[in-house]
């Protein structure tokens, strides 16, 4: 079992809120700077454009490129709950 627990809005470790999601956009805590954003199935860093990862069925690669980084099994094992490329965005940001 878990200690991350995302719910959909928060990623938290035991009760602490490790990060918040809104629309396409990930915030660290609960405040409001924007960590990451994701945009079909890529990853992004801040509010910009640069790419971290993308996912490609259940594969997690580095950048816009196809060098595998992790599988969404690794994700869901480190992170209980729901979510897909959310999901994964939160593995790479705070867990990895």
């Amino acid at each position: 079992m878990s200690r991350y627990k995302f719910d959909g809005k928060y990623l938290k470790y035991g009760s602490k809120t490790i990060a918040n999601v809104s629309g396409d956009n990930i915030r660290k805590g609960s405040g409001s700077i924007t960590e990451a954003n994701i945009r079909n199935d890529q990853i992004r860093k801040g509010s910009g454009s640069t790419v971290l990862a993308n996912v490609r069925g259940r594969d997690i690669r580095q950048g816009s490129g196809s060098s595998k980084i992790g599988t969404m099994d690794d994700v869901d094992k480190a992170i209980e709950g729901p979510g897909g490329t959310t999901k994964a965005a939160l593995w790479i940001l705070y867990v990895k």
